[in-house]
């Protein structure tokens, strides 16, 4: 039996049956791809994505709920011993051993900084697996990925952060038609396996809750939404991006740029930051007499406020019409005129 501490985490071994038959009976039937040998164990290397957690809960500013969230996140750690042993709740719920947190919201909030935190209170490593290491062309391979990230993650005793969640957390298939779609399914299960029998700390990040399966949602013990920051973090978030050697001009006004700039996230702040640092760095005057001004600031936050407006607006469709259509009076005028010209 592995040796397990007190909130299930185990910390030599996981269960070695990481596989079940339906994956390992999974034929590849995609026409004209290699097969691999059903029996082959994952291959994906992921040693270079275990790294140690470089923030700390002092170094993220988050509303005050997803704050009190995450604190409740390591409150459940700190007084395991307390929770699962003196006041039973280890015995009570048996098969609750995994500490699974999962965070939501826009893009740019915090999320993937925030599970650097947990990983540090916690003096642990961070296993940050992105989606496209546990992806195959390969059908059934993919199932074989995700259980080997758990399973090394188990053996580190690292803290297992899957981005992007709705990838694999998503709504199962219901009309199974071919090949893929079966593979989507049993990728799907795969994982909601691995979660019910791990017995470690593992965190999702998604921007699309919606997607998830709710088989998953409801397993999943912590839920923390991060949403876009107010007035206030903005302002926290200005001033916590700005080095202290960065001279900045008298003309730098956060708490201005903070009222006047809202619906953004905290990374459009900091690459905000970084525009106007460039934009600093090569006007041409001596290296000494170059600072960060507002007016770099405000130029930078808009340029990117405006690319974010760009990118969301919904893409044009050209839909094919076989009846004739009649043009409005004003394009007919144009097409005549340039007819004439």
């Amino acid at each position: 039996m592995p040796r397990v501490d007190k909130i299930g985490v185990a910390l030599n071994s996981t269960n070695g049956n990481t596989s079940s038959p339906t994956k390992d009976n999974y034929k590849n039937s995609r026409e004209g791809s290699d097969e691999r040998p059903n029996n082959s164990g994952s291959t994906i290397d992921l040693s270079p994505y275990l790294k140690e957690p470089r923030y700390s809960l002092d170094d993220v500013v988050l509303s005050q709920e997803a704050k009190h969230q995450v604190e409740s996140v390591l409150a459940e750690i700190e007084h395991q011993d307390l929770i699962y042993r003196k006041w039973g709740m280890g015995g009570k719920h048996k098969l609750d051993k995994a500490l699974s947190i999962n965070f939501s919201g826009p893009p740019g909030t915090g999320k993937t900084i925030s599970s650097e935190t947990i990983a540090h209170a916690l003096k642990r490593k961070l296993l940050s697996v992105p989606y496209q290491l546990l992806e195959s062309k390969y059908v059934g391979e993919t199932p074989k990925n995700i259980a080997k990230a758990f399973e090394f993650a188990a053996e580190h005793k690292a803290v297992l952060f899957f981005d992007e969640a709705d990838s694999f957390l998503g709504k199962r298939l219901e009309n199974v038609t071919q090949s893929t779609d079966t593979a989507v399914n049993l990728t799907r299960s795969v994982m909601l396996m691995q979660l019910s029998s791990f017995e470690g700390i593992i965190i999702f990040a998604t921007n699309l809750i919606g997607n998830y399966d709710p088989a998953f949602i409801s397993r999943i013990r912590w839920k923390v939404q991060f949403n876009l920051p107010d007035q206030e973090a903005r302002q926290k978030i200005w001033q916590a991006q700005i080095p202290n050697q960065l001279p900045l001009d008298r003309s730098v006004d956060f708490a201005q740029l903070a009222s006047q700039f809202d619906d953004i996230s905290g990374r459009d702040i900091k690459n905000a930051i970084f525009q106007a640092v460039v934009a600093a760095a090569k006007e041409n005057k001596p290296n000494e007499e170059k600072s960060v001004t507002q007016s770099h600031l405000i130029h930078a936050i808009t340029e990117i406020i405006n690319a974010n407006k760009a990118a969301s607006q919904p893409e044009l469709k050209l839909s094919p019409v076989n009846n004739r259509v009649e043009l409005p009076l004003e394009a007919v005028s144009i097409v005549t005129q340039s007819q004439k010209s």
